[in-house]
């Protein structure tokens, strides 16, 4: 029996057609992402949860639960219809919309909007305790309800719960502006799994924890998961008869005019003021091209009745107007200006003709649109995409076109060079990342963050086992067989400290290591320290078992006593560069400092603060990537730690030439680590002939072992259940 997921979001995945007197599936990119799920694959059923407000018919009510969208039933949250009005404009719409957007003009408090959307996400949480059963999972999305998780965890502190953010996280600054900042981050700290669309959105949040709250989130209750599209629809669409339709009769009025498509909501958040003053000054600065380049551009009707946008549409209509006339003959718009929705297929048709699709967002969570072009376009004459720098599809699209839309000048002259790049070119661009696109799906982003959600869960299909206190059910398989264990230091035999150096075993690791060191199997430390940590930590228990420093760079074999090096001492030419550029970084960066291993230099920041920290690791890591391009080195960023080794200073290299020079070789290996160090290892060992692998990974970020152990403290756990399995 599969278990349950609570989807818990502002709206259901159906809304109610008045004409057809019947609830239909709505549109949008959550309910494309979870409809489009293999529910086996993901090991849950799926119940959503949504609100309804009261004045709603209550058999429409009982409709709305029978009525599928797609595989996913639907659960009304019933609230009062005044309630959610103050809820939803007020506070949503009024506060935190303009605010998490960089809009701080726009922003208009309102006490009594605070208050119904307390009140709301209360009923919403009442409404979720009450359906709620053991085992559930709980996926809560988006701004409307972020009061949610905090009141559920108070309420029942063993649920698991995991949130998503759609829309941006804004910068520590901007979010200090919000009177109800500490009952919000209070609230979302208490989730499993917190994801975001943007690095620089978790960034920001994890920041904003710190300096608000004065702490910040482990790791691994974050992650960046962009969201994507269902890519097999919009293909299917491109080749629909009616799509086709379109196309030929646009293809008439086209010609040989290039077009410029945009496709925005209303909303001061898309920047189409910015973007018509762009085309302007394109338009001005460029004649040749007037009566050659026609901007299409939809505007879908939002928020109506809001004096703001209204303002906006008007602002938005003066300037097309002003284009038109400045620029237009009888027998040219240079703006085709379209004030409603399209369908689904006239859509594709103008995906497909347009050969500029531009995005010129102010800011954006994520934005679709871009995504949706790039999959309908055919291989044959296809466009190129202008995005702004400020959507958080940037991130993801490595061949568009960016663009700061507040640079009116420069997005002119892009506007020009994209229409003159070479076919060749936006052939390349434009395959690799529709590519991208049809293997990345909306399901597909749906299916990662679940699977990191449900850690602690079997997934069967991708095999992937979490052992609370190790006892695997292959450890079983080992009795009577020829066994070899490769196992980590840090964070994997001892625990993590701030202070490399105090790092130490404990007694009861100790004791656990003798008697491995004495039973029927092969048992071999690889680690990243020295020699000389490793001598102090191993060799002074009295312990007979070879151990590999520096990554393997260097073995001690106690049949011989002696070290041997696998690293030619010649090819570390590249670490006085490494060095003075890690003493810059180490001045840079309070509490950090650098170590120098023989093949390897490491930089330690653990001690740091977080944020900043951050930011500096991630500039170093590209830093000394792009220096030492040619240099027989690799450059990885671990927990808290950059390290630059020598090539042959490699977890993997060293266990693939230790399993080659025995003469007897195992009958199984098991590896066991916490770091990305160890991810090489665990790839060594994927499909040696002969050999059977078992790689276990401890602690919770994605790994190349299917198998998992929750914390450091239960390695000693699995190691007990694994010394049982070899002695019997």
């Amino acid at each position: 029996m599969m278990s349950r997921c609570l989807l818990i979001s502002n709206r259901l995945p159906i809304s109610y057609d008045d004409k057809q007197k019947k609830f239909k599936p709505s549109a949008g990119g959550l309910v494309s992402a979870i409809k489009g799920l293999d529910q086996k694959k993901v090991g849950c059923d799926f119940l959503w949860m949504g609100i309804l407000t009261d004045d709603i018919d209550p058999s429409l009510v009982e409709l709305a639960k029978k009525t599928p969208s797609g595989n996913i039933y639907s659960h009304p949250i019933i609230v009062p219809k005044d309630t959610y009005h103050h809820y939803y404009n007020e506070y949503c719409n009024n506060v935190i919309w303009p605010l998490f957007h960089y809009e701080r003009s726009m922003v208009m408090h309102s006490e009594k909007g605070w208050k119904c959307y307390k009140e709301i996400n209360r009923l919403v949480a009442e409404s979720i305790l009450k359906e709620v059963k053991e085992g559930d999972t709980i996926w809560v999305h988006d701004f409307q309800l972020m009061l949610v998780p905090g009141l559920l965890k108070k309420a029942n502190p063993n649920l698991k719960i995991g949130f998503f953010l759609h829309i941006p996280f804004p910068s520590s600054e901007i979010f200090r502006e919000l009177p109800q900042r500490e009952e919000i981050l209070e609230s979302l700290r208490h989730c499993h799994l917190i994801g975001f669309h943007d690095l620089t959105y978790l960034n920001h949040f994890r920041s904003t924890l710190h300096r608000i709250l004065g702490e910040g989130p482990q790791d691994e209750t974050m992650g960046v998961y962009p969201i994507s599209i269902d890519s097999k629809h919009f293909l299917k669409l491109a080749d629909e008869k009616k799509t086709h339709e379109f196309i030929d009769s646009y293809k008439q009025n086209k010609k040989d005019m290039k077009w410029i498509l945009g496709v925005d909501r209303l909303d001061y958040i898309k920047g189409l003021v910015l973007k018509l003053r762009a085309y302007k000054r394109f338009l001005k600065e460029n004649p040749e091209y007037r009566g050659k380049v026609q901007m299409i551009q939809v505007v879908i009707p939002s928020r109506t009745e809001v004096p703001e946008y209204q303002r906006l549409k008007t602002r938005i209509e003066q300037l097309v107007s002003n284009i038109n006339g400045e620029f237009g003959t009888p027998a040219y718009m240079p703006v085709l200006y379209l004030y409603h929705g399209v369908s689904e297929y006239e859509l594709s048709a103008l995906y497909q003709l347009a050969d500029i699709m531009y995005i010129g967002s102010r800011r954006d969570g994520m934005n679709l649109v871009c995504l949706e072009y790039i999959v309908s376009q055919k291989e044959k004459y296809p466009g190129a995409v202008l995005l702004s720098e400020f959507a958080g599809a940037h991130s993801t699209l490595s061949y568009a076109i960016s663009i700061n839309p507040w640079n009116i000048e420069e997005t002119a002259q892009k506007i020009k060079s994209t229409l003159e790049l070479p076919e060749e070119k936006r052939a390349r661009d434009m395959q690799a990342m529709r590519e991208f696109l049809l293997q990345y799906n909306s399901s597909e982003w749906a299916r990662v963050f679940l699977r990191d959600l449900h850690r602690e869960s079997v997934e069967k299909d991708t095999g992937v086992t979490l052992a609370e206190k190790g006892n695997f059910p292959w450890l079983k398989d080992l009795q009577g067989k020829h066994v070899t264990l490769f196992c980590d230091l840090d964070g994997t035999l001892a625990p993590i400290s701030s202070l490399p150096h105090e790092v130490e075993l404990t007694k009861e690791t100790v004791a656990i290591l003798k008697k491995i060191a004495h039973a029927d199997c092969d048992f071999v430390v690889v680690s990243g320290r020295d020699k000389e940590f490793l001598q102090d930590q191993f060799l002074k228990n009295d312990f007979e078992f070879p151990l590999a420093a520096c990554h393997g760079a260097y073995t001690y074999v106690p049949d011989s006593k002696k070290w041997k090096s696998l690293v030619d001492v010649d090819n570390l030419k590249w670490k006085k560069s490494v060095v003075d550029i890690l003493k810059i970084y180490t001045s840079r960066t309070p509490g950090s400092f650098f170590e120098d291993k023989g093949h390897a230099v490491t930089w330690h920041y653990r001690n740091s603060p977080q944020a900043f920290a951050d930011f500096l690791a991630h500039k170093l890591f590209f830093e000394l990537e792009e220096i030492l391009m040619n240099q027989p080195v690799q450059v990885h960023r671990g927990k808290m730690v950059i390290e630059v080794k020598a090539v042959n200073a490699n977890k993997g290299y060293f266990v693939g030439q230790w399993l080659d020079a025995l003469k007897s070789k195992p009958e199984v290996v098991v590896a066991i680590g916490d770091d990305t160090t160890d991810e090489d290892m665990f790839a060594a060992l994927q499909g040696v002939p002969g050999i059977k692998a078992h790689c276990v990974k401890v602690g919770r970020e994605e790994s190349l072992a299917p198998n998992y152990i929750p914390e450091q403290k239960d390695v000693n756990a699995f190691l007990q259940n694994f010394l049982s399995a070899v002695e019997d």
